[in-house]
């Protein structure tokens, strides 16, 4: 017998043996969990049809040396386990026999373990006291990309900035390549901001049949498929809200299909899959995977039997320490406490309950109504030094930021209280001065409005902003705030305009009365 040929018999004998004694260690130790055909026992992971065996052997050391916990995608349906560790009670020779036995036996043939590389990964995790999650292993040992069905897919990336789709064939590209596994990913750029990208491939439908689409992306993009614009993303914005669900009957075989996407700035998304006639789940022909949104549930919140309606959470164009006031006839406050300011009036539904208070929604709810009017983004409150003195305010930073010259700033937010109505009277206070701010639902010119009593207490004037950049004179001496607002000063000093600002200034002790109303 030739060497090369007794070499090799050595070699099978050698892996025959490990994978017997794998056999016995797995079915000892593994297949409590992942059952003695690797389809997985009691809900936990399988073997058999998962990626997490196949590939580098590293990744499968590290688990059985140092176990694994936290939620981990196997084979379509994601799992929350803690493997313990076996590295204390196995040996590296027993590890790579069970492990040599498993990608053998569950995962196609995957390639022996030897016990050499077991105790180089020990060697190199040895002071590793945790188990390990399943993104730790998968940054190191990424799976490999699995085959789409876009056939054939060339990506061309094109910088510049657009805030519509160009017309990319008046354009050169800056980069074009191949992409043989046929997933869509916007980081084949090399990019994060401003620059555009066009795949082109081909689609294969297994069948003759519909196909559902399901396109989204930030900021924008369009989706052909057989030369026709099946859908479009129009506009700069985050995925969720413009997504895109097209149905297209589609002959087996292969369709051509397009897709543009411009990133202007922020994330760089695409979300791309389809369903076929047959599909159960979505296909995803996109590196990044989105789950149908869920119906949003409507908690309308509103005033009942003659009581105002209070909101406390985020609310959209004011400060996050925003107390939302829904009065019973129509006409709704945002009130900042933080900038101690009336930042929003609005008219018709108050808030919507159901972001915020189902699924633990985050960001910001618009108010529910309509005529939203922004009175100020800016401090509200300023205290003059002494009786006498001049409070000016500057604008910097195109009026999103103000200071107070001859002003010592020193006023703060001290609570509020509601009345039996439900109305409510805001508190401020600095030094050797305080402020209430009162509102109550009252008719101001025979039409809905709010009444608004600003009352000063202590040694030194106080200025309070009432609006800005939206004063104008209206025909019946009111100020218009905004086009729509009407505000009188029912009695106590007259509010001023100047530098753009609509500010009242109350003297120690004085009381002004205010009326909002729409027109």
């Amino acid at each position: 017998m030739r060497p090369s040929s007794l070499l090799a018999l050595l070699t099978s004998a050698a892996l025959l043996s490990a994978a017997e004694d794998g056999a016995q260690v797995y079915n000892t130790l593994c297949a409590a969990c992942h059952g003695p055909d690797g389809k997985g026992l009691n809900g936990l992971p399988p073997l058999v049809g998962s990626e997490w065996p196949k590939g580098p052997a590293e990744r499968s050391i590290k688990i059985v040396l140092n176990g694994m916990t936290g939620p981990v995608e196997v084979a379509g349906m994601t799992y929350n386990i803690d493997m313990p560790p076996q590295g204390a009670v196995l040996s590296d020779e027993k590890i790579a026999a069970a492990l040599t036995y498993v990608r053998d036996k569950f995962a196609g043939g995957a390639g022996a373990v030897t016990p050499a590389q077991v105790a180089a990964v020990r060697a190199q995790t040895t002071k590793r006291a945790t188990p390990w999650t399943a993104a730790e292993l998968l940054n190191a040992h990424p799976f490999p990309p699995a085959k789409t069905a876009l056939k054939n897919l060339v990506g061309m990336m094109y910088q510049g900035e657009w805030k519509t789709l160009p017309d990319f064939s008046a354009l050169k590209p800056a980069l074009m390549e191949d992409f043989n596994a046929g997933v869509i990913d916007p980081a084949q750029s090399g990019l994060k901001d401003h620059f555009a990208m066009v795949w082109t491939a081909q689609f294969e439908a297994k069948e003759d049949g519909k196909y559902n689409f399901v396109f989204d992306c930030d900021d924008f993009g369009a989706l052909y498929v057989g030369g026709e614009r099946i859908a479009e993303i129009k506009g700069i914005g985050p995925v969720g809200g413009r997504r895109k669900e097209v149905p297209v009957i589609l002959k087996k075989g292969l369709t051509p299909i397009r897709l543009e996407y411009v990133e202007f700035a922020g994330h760089e998304v695409v979300v791309l899959g389809y369903k076929g006639p047959k599909d159960k789940e979505i296909k995803w022909l996109s590196k990044t995977k989105a789950n149908a949104p869920k119906p949003r549930v409507s908690i309308p919140i509103e005033a009942k039997d003659g009581v105002a309606a209070i909101y406390r959470n985020f609310i959209d164009k004011t400060t996050p320490r925003a107390i939302g006031i829904g009065f019973p006839n129509g006409l709704n406050l945002a009130y900042s406490a933080d900038n101690l300011a009336a930042e929003l009036i609005w008219t018709g539904k108050f808030m919507d309950g159901g972001h915020h208070w189902t699924d633990r929604g985050a960001g910001n709810e618009p108010p529910a109504g309509t005529n939203v009017i922004k009175l100020s983004d800016g401090p509200g409150v300023a205290l003059a030094s002494g009786e006498g003195s001049v409070v000016r305010f500057d604008r910097k930073g195109e009026g999103k930021e103000w200071t107070f010259s001859a002003v010592k700033v020193a006023a703060e937010f001290k609570g509020y209280d509601l009345d039996a109505a439900g109305n409510p009277t805001f508190r401020a206070a600095g030094e050797g001065v305080s402020l209430t701010d009162a509102w109550i639902p009252e008719a101001i010119a025979g039409k809905p409005g709010l009444r608004r009593t600003l009352k000063s207490e202590g040694d030194r004037p106080v200025t309070v902003v009432l609006a800005r950049d939206l004063t104008s004179e209206g025909a019946d001496g009111a100020t218009v705030l905004g086009g729509s607002l009407s505000l009188r000063a029912l009695s106590g000093p007259q509010p001023k305009a100047a530098d753009k600002l609509l500010t009242v200034t109350l003297k120690p002790g004085e009381t002004v009365v205010l009326g909002y109303s729409f027109r």
